[in-house]
């Protein structure tokens, strides 16, 4: 018997993955691997081991970038957003305060502790004038974008 003949799906039969041991062993191993990078961004940094990664949205017009993240649960002095030439930094920690004493969990998905995300600016921005607003656990920062005369500066060589 050839391993091709072992295979379900070579002898006509169409199982569900909860029938068929093989089938599930590669859905949870695609599923353990989708889960590991999903939402990292190792380019800029990964964020803490706990798995915390706030969500953003980025966007812009012809005069300002937008840059949207949702920060469930966080206190405003919890966050900390710094501007720097080249990147938008904000980073943060979420406290776990539940009491926990004489509990015993079934269940725990949700995700504390610190986290830190890098975004790259599309273009230079104006430090002045930059706005950020925390409400309902959603940080809305509005960077206004430097027009091109703002960024280079002509400079006149004087003979000597």
């Amino acid at each position: 018997m050839s391993l091709k003949q072992l295979m379900p799906w070579n002898r006509g039969l169409v199982r569900h993955p909860e029938q068929d041991p093989f089938m599930a062993w590669q859905q949870e191993l695609s599923r353990t691997f989708d889960s590991l990078f999903e939402g990292k961004d190792w380019l800029m940094g990964p964020s803490d081991l706990a798995g915390l990664h706030p969500k953003l949205d980025i966007s812009e017009t012809d005069t300002e970038v937008h840059v949207t993240a949702e920060l469930p649960g966080m206190a405003e002095q919890d966050i900390d957003v710094e501007l720097t030439d080249e990147f938008l930094k904000i980073r943060g920690e979420k406290k776990d305060e539940r009491e926990t004493q004489d509990r015993h969990f079934h269940r725990t998905e949700r995700t504390f502790g610190r986290f830190e995300r890098m975004i790259p600016l599309p273009g230079k921005v104006l430090r002045d004038g930059v706005t950020a607003t925390f409400k309902q656990g959603v940080l809305n920062v509005v960077l206004p974008k430097a027009e091109a005369n703002q960024v280079h500066q002509k400079v006149t060589v004087q003979a000597g």
